[in-house]
């Protein structure tokens, strides 16, 4: 299906994009045909979205279309079976320190490696590395978002087929 619908979209220099340029109109990204969408944004995201493509992307689309795909991986992870990823985060408080390293010893058959940054005086940042029965490694996540003063919880993982 091949659908066109107006972009009106300006840029935070006020640059107008609804009539771009006849190459621009027919980019293909991974052989796919592409589609024009419209995407209204707050103007400090579409700002940041400008930084990001000043960066390294060709384009907005290109840098649109890659977090679109990032997002649908990571919500379309089938987490059964045997499971790799990377939980990282921030935390505050000497406090949570001690939970975190509780959390760790309880999950030992899980957890691979832990990476610990100190960022400031109250603040820490760790990466942890996990390996495991998804089911396992979903508890830790979760129990490990629950620790108060977490914050920035990011997971990245990856799923071992046949394992």
């Amino acid at each position: 299906m091949n659908a066109s619908i107006p972009l009106a979209c300006f840029s935070a220099e006020g640059k107008n994009f609804l009539h771009p340029p006849r190459a621009y109109t027919r980019i293909s990204m991974r052989g796919d045909k592409c589609v024009r969408i419209s995407v209204t944004l707050p103007q400090s995201l579409l700002a940041e979205l400008d930084k990001l493509v000043s960066q390294g992307f060709k384009s907005r689309s290109q840098a649109v279309a890659e977090a679109i795909r990032r997002l649908i991986e990571e919500l379309r992870m089938d987490w059964r079976g045997m499971v790799v990823c990377i939980a990282s985060y921030c935390y505050e408080g000497h406090h949570s320190s001690e939970e975190l390293r509780e959390l760790g010893h309880r999950y030992l058959d899980v957890v691979v490696s832990t990476l610990h940054i100190h960022v400031s005086e109250d603040l820490c940042f760790e990466a942890v590395a996990l390996k495991g029965e998804a089911e396992k490694i979903k508890s830790f996540i979760r129990e490990l978002g629950k620790v108060k003063g977490v914050k920035h919880l990011a997971v990245t993982a990856v799923q071992l087929p046949g394992l």
